[in-house]
């Protein structure tokens, strides 16, 4: 397994996978095949090594569509197949007046079995 990294573009988010078992998406998440753009992160998330200490997920996103929400969401549920739960952090970051970003955050935790930490950051 090697290290992830997605540029940021004016409609996908930065994407970060690092071999320790740490993923970062940070941006806006429109991109126009929510399926291609995903695939290689999904792949990524394939071959992080079943032994690894912890998985953590970090979420910023200023936007996200409709048709990337269920993409991150399986990216949980993966995270979840793969690894205890216990060893699982996910950080859902939002803008303090974001109630979108916040409300689905909220919705994530109630459909995950790792608990999300929401974090509000003041831009």
């Amino acid at each position: 397994m090697g290290n992830l990294h997605i540029e940021a573009t004016k409609c996908t988010p930065e994407i970060i996978g690092k071999e320790n078992g740490t993923l970062e998406i940070k941006g806006n998440c429109f991109p126009e095949n929510s399926l291609t753009f995903f695939e290689s992160i999904n792949n990524w998330m394939n071959e992080i090594p079943d032994n690894l200490d912890s998985f953590q997920m970090d979420c910023e996103l200023n936007y996200i569509a409709s048709s990337s929400v269920m993409h991150i969401f399986k990216l949980m549920q993966k995270a979840e197949e793969r690894f205890p739960v216990d060893k699982i952090q996910i950080k859902w970051k939002y803008e303090i007046d974001d109630e979108d970003i916040q409300k689905l955050g909220e919705e994530f935790n109630n459909l995950t079995k790792s608990e999300l930490e929401l974090i509000p950051v003041d831009v």
